[in-house]
Parts: structure tokens; C-alpha cells; sequence
């Protein structure tokens, strides 16, 4: 509810405010769960994202945003994940499957901070959770100067499936190749 009501109050408001455009709406699954992974240059990055698409989406978001208690209240509100960066945090990924398992819609930046300088880089979480809750990863690339009234564009790609690992034995660098083959898809989203 409190999700819906900001998206209504304020998405047009940085739809207008970050001249958002949207392209490719149509190919986000309908009706099931499934993952957004998207690239992360700016903290505006998920509020961007939220505001050019209409699905509701819980974004996993650094375990430090939560340590102020009037923004955790706003962050769980929003159904946002607390994670912690840089160390496998077992309830954040027991959350993320039970979000997944519920149908619902997850956010993840798989960089796992703000890649400012571009390099490839990504973290093994995204396709880990995908084959774990075998759910279809949408990736999506941002391409903003993040300017008050400068163009900012949301391409979407085609759904990945990852069944074919669905019953195989994956360790960590196996998860994360499959990730950085993500983030390639989303740089070929910009590029096109």
C-alpha cells in the first residue's frame, strides 16, 4: 500500500523532474516473480527504475541505509532488502527466495555498489538467486547523466532463463561468470 502511494504521489514527479523514458515495457513477465538487474552508476538509480515501470519491485539495499531508524521505516515500508555488501548474508538471500517464491518482484544492482568508472564487474547474488528460485532475470541498463531535466532512458531486455542449471552444481565463480554475462547483456542495451 505504502509502496503504491508513493509510486503514484512521486513517479510522475521524477518522470517529469529526470525526463524518464521507458522502452520495451512489453517484455517484463506478467503474473509471476522474477528479477530486475540493472546497472548502478548513481543513487538515484532505483528510484529511477521504480518510477519508469509499472510493477512494484523490492530492491535489495545496503544493510547501512537501515541503521537510521526514520529510513528503515521508509525502506520496509517500501519492502525493501537490508543486505550486507561484500560477504554472503544468509538472510538476506532467505528473504530474496521468499520474496521470489511470493511472486513478487526483485531489484538487485549486481555491481553491487555504484560502478562509476564502467568496468565489468558483478557480483555472483543475481544468478545464484534466478537458478535458486528458478525465476527469469529481466536485464535492464540505465542510461542517464542523472541532470535535472536531462534525458534519462530505461532499456529493458529480453527475460534470461537460467534452467539449464537448474540441477547442476554451481560454486561461486560459476554463479558469478553467469552474473558478468548479465551485466554484458545490459551493456549491450545501452550500445544498440
Amino acid at each position: 500500500m505504502f509502496y503504491n502511494i508513493v509510486k503514484v504521489i512521486l513517479g510522475p514527479f521524477f518522470c517529469f523532474l529526470y525526463k524518464i523514458e521507458a522502452r520495451d515495457i512489453d517484455r517484463l513477465p506478467k503474473d509471476i516473480g522474477f528479477i530486475i538487474c540493472a546497472n548502478h552508476l548513481n543513487a538515484l538509480d532505483p528510484i529511477l527504475v521504480a518510477a519508469a515501470l509499472p510493477i512494484k519491485i523490492s530492491f535489495l539495499a545496503k544493510n547501512e541505509l537501515f541503521k537510521n531508524i526514520f529510513l528503515k521505516y521508509i525502506l520496509n515500508s517500501l519492502e525493501m532488502i537490508p543486505i550486507k555488501r561484500g560477504e554472503a548474508d544468509l538472510k538476506s538471500i532467505k528473504l530474496s527466495l521468499k520474496a521470489l517464491s511470493q511472486k513478487r518482484i526483485l531489484g538487485i544492482f549486481p555491481e553491487g555498489t555504484r560502478n562509476i568508472s564502467g568496468d565489468l564487474k558483478a557480483e555472483p547474488g543475481v544468478s545464484m538467486l534466478a537458478i535458486k528460485s528458478k525465476v527469469a532475470v529481466v536485464p535492464v541498463a540505465i542510461e542517464s547523466n542523472y541532470k535535472i531535466f536531462g534525458k534519462t532512458t530505461i532499456h529493458i531486455g529480453k527475460p534470461k532463463e537460467f534452467d539449464e542449471y537448474y540441477n547442476q552444481k554451481l560454486n561461486t565463480d560459476d554463479y558469478k561468470n553467469l552474473s558478468t554475462e548479465l551485466m554484458k547483456d545490459i551493456k549491450k542495451l545501452i550500445a544498440r
